[in-house]
């Protein structure tokens, strides 16, 4: 009886008349057949991509929105303030006020595409929000001038406030106060 083993290292030659073909050597790299070598860069593969979504799950930052808070209605009203005292004309203050209206508007969106969350001051109850209120009147400013306050009127040349003022009295004193229309 032959054990199986015994003749494990040794290779049979084909019987020509089965018309057996050799089997063909396999070539190894690195000491690994083909079919190990791609299971072993499929494991590396897997690993990597495991370790990947396990990172990205469990980061703290995966895609937390910052938070702001922005006071807009002070910046707003600071700015139509100063333009209602300026001396400019109401076309010109109009003009004036549009493109600060649009620059700010840009300035806003710029900060909520750098991934900002945006909240009106009005709109924070509590919590510690950071506000970046001077931030954005600061770029606002650095594109569009501040309006000048106009000088106050010279003496000798009356205001227009002054001149309606005026006329505003003439007509209270010539109907003694009344609204004009006779009746009493």
């Amino acid at each position: 009886m032959t054990d199986l083993f015994e003749n494990a290292g040794m290779q049979l030659d084909p019987d020509p008349s089965t018309g057996a073909r050799p089997r063909a050597k396999i070539r190894r790299f690195v000491g690994m057949t083909p079919r190990e070598f791609i299971m072993l860069g499929a494991a590396i593969a897997i690993f990597i991509w495991g370790a990947w979504v396990t990172k990205n799950l469990v980061s703290d930052d995966a895609g937390e929105p910052e938070f702001v808070q922005l006071q807009l209605q002070s910046i707003i009203s600071e700015y139509l303030t100063a333009q209602a005292r300026s001396s400019a004309d109401e076309q010109t203050a109009a003009q004036q006020t549009g493109i600060f209206m649009t620059t700010l508007d840009r300035t806003v969106a710029g900060l909520s595409e750098s991934g900002k969350v945006i909240l009106v001051h009005e709109a924070v109850i509590g919590g510690d929000i950071p506000d970046v209120t001077e931030s954005v009147k600061a770029a606002v400013y650095a594109r569009v001038p501040r309006p000048q306050i106009a000088q106050a009127p010279s003496a000798s040349r009356p205001s227009q406030a002054a001149r309606v003022q005026g006329e505003m009295q003439a007509f209270m004193a010539s109907n003694e106060g009344g609204e004009g229309d006779g009746a009493r």
